[in-house]
């Protein structure tokens, strides 16, 4: 079977036919006054945020939908401040170039509990200095949240503040919140570091009657077996 063969300026018409075609594509994409901006807001975890506002330059815009999704309908080419905010996320500011009709934007905030996980970790590891600006930043959604006092308290601990830690620890409890691990906690604080017998028994007690451990029974037994300092 012979090959069709074109004429070369017939090639050359067509290649560059293609080409002007690529090219008005291009700036019919780039070149536009105003176009819709889709874009989508996750998490840490890449899992959608719902509900979440935008602000575009100061002004309030679109909610992100169920699955993360928004539109900024007519939105001008060009630079272009964007904001998302949500109850217990931390919020973001970021500065967007819309110069494309294809762009999508996708925003990531970080939400109160992944802050105190990632700093609960980062107290494990012994990286007190990434452990406090987590804590900082979570501090400032929520500076009376029991969990992020703890931490807190933990991260004094292990500052060797052992009055810092024993007043937040404390705190916690006047607000009504027994929980065992800050009673736990007193009581090693007052038993392995202060060697207060008195005190260490008084918060294994307080820790009995929020959780039966055969374990701690048999601590509090020995502590008030120890004579007083």
């Amino acid at each position: 079977m012979k090959r069709l063969r074109l004429p070369v300026p017939l090639v050359l018409i067509l290649a560059l036919s293609l080409s002007s075609c690529v090219s008005y594509q291009e700036r019919r994409l780039r070149e536009f006054n105003r176009a819709p901006l889709v874009g989508m807001v996750y998490d840490q975890e890449q899992k959608p945020c719902a509900a979440a506002q935008i602000t575009v330059d100061g002004k309030e815009g679109p909610r992100s939908d169920i699955n993360g999704r928004f539109v900024i309908d007519a939105l001008e080419r060009g630079d272009h401040q964007i904001g998302v905010s949500k109850e217990g996320f931390e919020p973001l500011k970021t500065k967007v170039s819309f110069v494309d009709r294809t762009q999508v934007l996708y925003l990531r905030v970080v939400s109160f509990s992944q802050l105190l996980r990632q700093a609960e970790e980062a107290l494990g590891r012994g990286r007190f200095q990434e452990a406090d600006g987590l804590l900082r930043r979570a501090e400032a959604l929520d500076p009376e949240d029991p969990v992020g006092l703890y931490l807190r308290a933990v991260y004094f601990l292990r500052l060797e503040d052992v009055q810092q830690a024993i007043g937040l620890l404390q705190k916690i409890l006047a607000r009504g919140q027994r929980l065992p691990a800050v009673l736990l906690s007193l009581a090693d604080i007052y038993q392995y570091r202060l060697q207060d017998p008195a005190q260490a028994a008084y918060y294994l007690r307080e820790y009995l009657r929020a959780e039966d451990d055969p374990g701690i029974r048999a601590r509090l037994a020995e502590v008030e077996g120890q004579p007083a300092q």
